[in-house]
């Protein structure tokens, strides 16, 4: 992890409530310190500041690209996404540490399988400081699954 000093800053004047990318990975990087006891790795890929979180071969990658899109990804193809197009920098800031959360309570082993409904899909819950967070297959792993490829 990079020494990277975490402040929020905006992009321009007019756009003074978006967080950027770096900005981000900046708050991933302080965000990730508390997890010594996990595999964690940074980078910004593809637009996107990314917090890999891993245990074995368990593992959840937190992205965003800074502002208004968050998601967080296991291995086992499971996510959850939100898309805040209204979020001020400082519910962003909350937003992308909720994200780690999910991640980091993942790696842990703390999910709970559930079969989903619909097209062979599965879905897997956590709970997150009382709150039950959902993650879910997309569509086309769930279609794969079903033909057992």
């Amino acid at each position: 992890m990079g020494e990277s000093r975490f402040e929020w800053g905006g992009l321009s004047a007019g756009r003074g409530d978006f967080v950027t990318a770096p900005e981000a990975l900046a708050m991933l990087e302080v965000l990730a310190i508390a997890h010594t006891d996990l595999e964690v790795s940074t980078e910004l890929r593809d637009g996107a500041a990314r917090a890999r979180f891993a245990r074995g071969a368990r593992w959840a990658v937190v992205s965003t690209p800074g502002s208004r899109w968050f998601s967080v990804e296991t291995d086992t193809g499971h996510r959850t996404e939100l898309i805040d197009a209204t979020s001020s920098k400082d519910e962003s800031a909350r937003l992308l540490a909720a994200y780690v959360d999910v991640a980091e309570a993942y790696v842990r082993g703390d999910a709970v399988p559930a079969q989903g409904h619909g097209f062979g899909g599965s879905t897997v819950t956590l709970d997150i400081d009382g709150r039950r967070v959902v993650l879910t297959q997309p569509l086309g792993r769930r279609v794969r699954g079903m033909f057992g490829r």
